[in-house]
């Protein structure tokens, strides 16, 4: 992750927020197959943007479950 940190700009990929706590966010989450460690799978959110995706692939996932 630090790499990754060191390669991108210190912003959040999705709102562009800048002086904040970054987190690597896989695009394609673990659970629906997304691979753990392939750089191109990771972008770096805001917590904000963090949660609000986690709550929005939850939900689709749920959807497609029931």
């Amino acid at each position: 992750m630090a790499r990754i940190k060191r390669k991108r700009p210190d912003c959040c990929e999705r709102c562009g927020r800048t002086n904040t706590r970054l987190f690597g966010d896989h695009i394609t989450e673990l659970k629906d197959g997304g691979a753990p460690l392939e750089e191109n799978n990771v972008q770096l959110l805001c917590g904000s943007c963090h949660t609000a995706k986690t709550h929005q692939a939850r939900a689709e996932r749920y959807a497609r479950q029931y």
